[in-house]
């Protein structure tokens, strides 16, 4: 059998002055830029001219630098209505936000090639659901493959618990995905066995922000162009969040923003910063702690602690005791049972434990850091050193995941109260919050049932469930993993897989026949040997969940195949319009999800389309980021 080797195009067509125009937005990282598709059908041959009245853009072509045109992987062939299409996604040159140039990333700028088409190497899309059955995945029809995992997820709920229903979710995806997904899970079934992609248990990644009152998505994208110095920990936006780093920060360093990265190697934006009056901070990987410290020492010991906002803003001891900076006692059971021993007793008991620990001076913190203590020094100047006016540098602190994964709740404890001292929080160029990975489309549809959690911390409170050790001790007998690869997410070990083979395919219990109460029986006879049944939701089939150890298999549909809603970095509700057939019989989440609840004898999962999962789910977004009820109707009208 030969290779289908991809050969991409050398021309593209220019879409014809009446191509239809749909509106939607990447989809890769945080920053969400919009774009536009131009969609027309093949049939016909039909392509746009070189002549302004002859082309959708309007222009004479060849146009201007920077004007619109199209590259190779910026159109793709797609099935709109069943009948084949052109399309052209480009960023939208008139959009008022977010990439306001009219720009992208190289991502974004190749997202077409994102598409469904038989052609390309999306080829090898999941189309249809199936079966594991004598070993191999076969094809099954949806209400087949529905009936078995409903049966199975009933069978194991009551005869082993609600926990041992796992669910192991995407929480950046769409909000109609996230909200049904977790509606179904939390509040439905109402399992402890939960959590999201990027942790084995349902927790803050971000506890010090949390602490502190700080907003993870706090700022603007103009506060991070509008700082004078920028400190940005754990990650290079240019190279992951580009737009945001050359449309927006990139500004700010050419009127004279100072940025400072604390990062491991020299990247591109390192570089461009340090040739701009920036500073890098080598840190040696896990040691951020003790700079971020050596930086607040340096500023505390001299003085120059914004001591207005925090005269104004921030928490004394009789504040902090009624419940840190996010009022008294809003979170499960007091706070935390290290209550009255863990939190400071305001900004000057904070100094003097600071001053105290001997680990934070300058040359303690250089040592073991690797980073030059002038560095250290420099950078403490300038965040927080007064002008020769009296003023102040507006500061503001950027953190992501290479800083905060490494040290949760040390990493972002100490940049919270670095920021505090250096005024950070909620100002015009002076904030604090993470750049963003992903896109916040995570609304849930249930609470976290704590109280069924078996797994404690010392005294009397509960800690949510953690997934990755309940399902390695065989407590796992139905796991239903979305969007996710799990193993590698995790540890990604070779004993998680191999603990992952043994629960399945090398349980003595598999299906070996395609009759519905065989089937059913068998693994029945597995989940009670102590083996378990694994259903995996996705776009692809991953491996290993999906390809060597999911027993049923649901085909997902993404971007550009449903009209979907999630928030950008700065809390932006942004439209994905759908503009193409999704492949096969893929359904999206919220689609799937509803018919295994039905099947289950749940209620309130009865929905029609999209819109109605995403009316719904505004009520859970109010006062929160995603407060979209407003920004919801807008979207709706614009589509019907």
């Amino acid at each position: 059998m030969s290779t289908p080797y991809y050969i991409p195009d050398s021309n593209v067509p220019l879409p014809p002055a009446d191509a239809e125009v749909i509106t939607t937005a990447c989809d890769y990282c945080i920053v969400a830029c919009g774009y536009k598709v131009f969609r027309w059908p093949v049939k016909g041959g039909k392509e746009g001219g070189a002549a302004a009245e002859d082309n959708a853009f309007g222009e004479d072509f060849p146009v201007q630098a920077l004007g619109p045109w199209v590259a190779p992987n910026q159109h793709n062939i797609v099935l709109h209505e069943g009948e084949p299409h052109h399309v052209v996604i480009i960023p939208d040159k008139d959009t008022e936000f977010v990439n306001t140039d009219g720009d992208s990333s190289l991502r974004g700028g190749c997202i077409a090639q994102k598409c469904y088409n038989p052609e390309t190497p999306t080829r090898d899309r999941l189309k249809s659901p199936m079966m594991r059955i004598y070993g191999i995945l076969q094809p099954v029809p949806w209400d087949f493959a529905l009936d078995i995992a409903a049966e199975m997820a009933k069978y194991v709920i009551k005869k082993h618990g609600h926990n041992a229903y796992g669910v192991k979710t995407f929480s950046y995806q769409y909000i109609e995905n996230t909200y049904a997904i977790t509606k179904y899970a939390l509040r439905s079934i109402n399992t402890a066995n939960f959590t999201f992609h990027d942790t084995p248990s349902d927790v803050s990644s971000t506890p010090g922000f949390r602490d502190a009152g700080f907003d993870n998505f706090g700022p603007a994208y103009e506060d991070w162009m509008n700082a004078e110095t920028l400190l940005i920990c754990g990650t290079d936006p240019y190279e992951t969040k580009t737009i945001l780093f050359t449309q927006w920060i990139m500004k700010g360093i050419q009127n004279g923003q100072k940025a400072i990265f604390m990062v491991p190697r020299k990247t591109a934006g390192v570089a461009y910063a340090e040739q701009n009056g920036g500073l890098w901070l080598d840190v040696t990987p896990g040691t951020d702690l003790l700079v971020v410290n050596a930086i607040a020492r340096i500023i505390v010991e001299n003085g120059w602690q914004d001591k207005e906002w925090i005269e104004k803003w921030v928490n004394d001891k009789w504040g902090a005791s009624s419940g840190f900076g996010q009022g008294t006692r809003n979170t499960p059971w007091q706070w935390r049972t290290t209550w009255g021993k863990f939190q400071t007793k305001g900004f000057d008991d904070w100094a003097k434990w600071l001053l105290s620990q001997d680990e934070f001076k300058l040359e303690a913190g250089a040592e073991v850091s690797g980073v030059d203590a002038a560095k250290i020094q420099l950078a403490a100047e300038m965040m927080a050193k007064p002008k020769g006016d009296g003023s102040r540098p507006k500061t503001s602190i950027m953190i992501e995941k290479g800083f905060y994964w490494s040290n949760n709740t040390g990493n972002t404890q100490a940049i919270s109260a670095l920021g505090i001292t250096v005024g950070a929080g909620g100002r015009p160029g002076q904030v604090i919050g993470r750049a963003g990975g992903h896109q916040r489309g995570g609304v849930r549809g249930g609470g976290y049932p704590r109280n069924k959690s078996p797994m404690k911390l010392p005294g009397r409170r509960r800690r949510a469930l953690d997934t990755d050790t309940w399902t390695m001790a065989g407590h796992t007998r139905m796991a239903h993993v979305i969007g996710t690869t799990w193993i590698q997410s995790m540890l990604g070990s070779q004993q998680m897989s191999a603990r992952f083979h043994e629960l399945t395919r090398g349980n003595p219990h598999q299906i070996q026949s395609i009759n519905r109460e065989k089937i059913l029986e068998t693994l029945k006879a597995r989940v009670d040997s102590g083996g378990m049944v694994l259903v995996n939701q996705d776009i692809y089939l991953v491996d290993p969940i999906g390809n060597q150890f999911a027993d049923i298999i649901f085909p997902a549909a993404t971007w550009g195949e449903e009209d979907f809603l999630r928030a950008n970095g700065e809390r932006r509700i942004r439209l994905y319009q759908k503009f193409y057939d999704a492949p096969g019989e893929a359904k999206p989440d919220w689609w799937i999800i509803a018919q295994l609840a039905k099947r289950m004898g749940f209620e309130g999962f009865d929905w029609e389309n999209a819109n109605e999962v995403a009316e719904e789910a505004a009520k859970f977004t109010r006062g929160s980021r995603k407060d979209f009820k407003e920004s919801l109707n807008k979207a709706l009208i614009s589509v019907l």
